[in-house]
This record gives C-alpha cells, sequence and structure tokens, in this order.
C-alpha cells in the first residue's frame, strides 16, 4: 500500500513536470505572438520613429538572434500584418453583412461604416506622428475629441459606435458587434 502511494505520488510529480513544461512552451509561444502582433499594432508608430531611435527594433532583434536577413523578417512581418489586417477586415465586413442580413442595420449604413473606418485609419495614419510629440494629457486630450466626434457621426447616421470602436474590451461580455438588436445611442 504505502509503496502504491509512493508509485501514485512520483507519477502525479512527473505529470506535474511535463504539465509545466508544457505550459511553459505554450506561455513562450503566446508570448511570441502577442510581441509580433504588439510590434506589428505599433509598427506605423515605429516606423516613424525607426530612424530616430537608438533601440534596436523588433525586427533587427530577431535578425540577429536567428542570424537572418533584416530585410528577409522585415518583408515576413510585412506580409503577416497585410494578411491579418485582410483577415480582420474580411471577418469585419461579414459580421456587417450579417447584421444587414438580420435587419440590425441597413446596407446604407452598412457602407457609411465601411468608409467612415476607412477614414479613421487614415486619419490614426496621418496623426501618428503629431501624437509623438505630444504630452499624456495632450494625447489624452485629442483622443477623447475624437472618439466624440466619432460618436456624433455615429448618432447622426443612427449608427451603433461600437460598429467604429470595434467592440474591443467588450466583445468578451456580449456586448461586441451584433450583440442586440436596438441601436444604442451612446
Amino acid at each position: 500500500m504505502f509503496e502504491k502511494n509512493i508509485l501514485k505520488k512520483k507519477k502525479r510529480l512527473e505529470q506535474n513536470k511535463s504539465i509545466k513544461k508544457l505550459n511553459k512552451h505554450k506561455l513562450a509561444i503566446a508570448t511570441l505572438a502577442v510581441i509580433i502582433t504588439a510590434g506589428t499594432g505599433a509598427f506605423a508608430i515605429g516606423r516613424a520613429s525607426a530612424d530616430t531611435s537608438t533601440q534596436p527594433s523588433l525586427i533587427q532583434m530577431i535578425a540577429q538572434k536567428f542570424g537572418l536577413n533584416q530585410s528577409d523578417v522585415q518583408a515576413v512581418v510585412t506580409q503577416y500584418r497585410q494578411e491579418r489586417q485582410a483577415q480582420m477586415e474580411a471577418n469585419f465586413k461579414a459580421k456587417l453583412d450579417a447584421d444587414v442580413t438580420a435587419g440590425k442595420i441597413t446596407a446604407a449604413q452598412e457602407t457609411l461604416i465601411i468608409n467612415e473606418r476607412q477614414s479613421l485609419q487614415s486619419e490614426r495614419t496621418s496623426q501618428a506622428a503629431s501624437f509623438k510629440t505630444m504630452t499624456p494629457a495632450q494625447r489624452q486630450a485629442a483622443m477623447q475629441k475624437n472618439r466624440a466626434d466619432l460618436t456624433a457621426w455615429a448618432k447622426q447616421n443612427n449608427i451603433d459606435v461600437q460598429y467604429l470602436f470595434g467592440g474591443f474590451g467588450r466583445m468578451g461580455m456580449g456586448k461586441g458587434i451584433g450583440a442586440n438588436s436596438s441601436q444604442s445611442s451612446n
């Protein structure tokens, strides 16, 4: 009986070690995915300051660490970012199409939403450089103004503002795109 308990404990310890090792690998992969995603999300802003930065970029660090050509790493990251962006846009369009079919928004509202999102992306890209020269308080004020302008635009067009903010921070709580049939009047 005593030997069986010892064997069971050893077996559990080995399983725990295997699980911990597996979790470490998952954590490393997840961390790398977060770094790449965050890096590609901040790519436009980081690219504007790449010439003046004294720290090596993520691209440089990966190239150096793995002995790769920096332009090859850059090409892969750029391709990944473009594919990811295209997939996100396709998913968003599919959600909008489903909401049109379900009668939650009209086809005209869908077109307005798509056009406004494209306009917002262009504005974000053009504002990236000016945001870098602002103080945190100025940046916050500018972002609050942008949000207020966007909220007013959405209200004027009878569109739930979540379609333009993408439901970030709210998707997990059942308040994402198409979560309710009534139009919000935020």
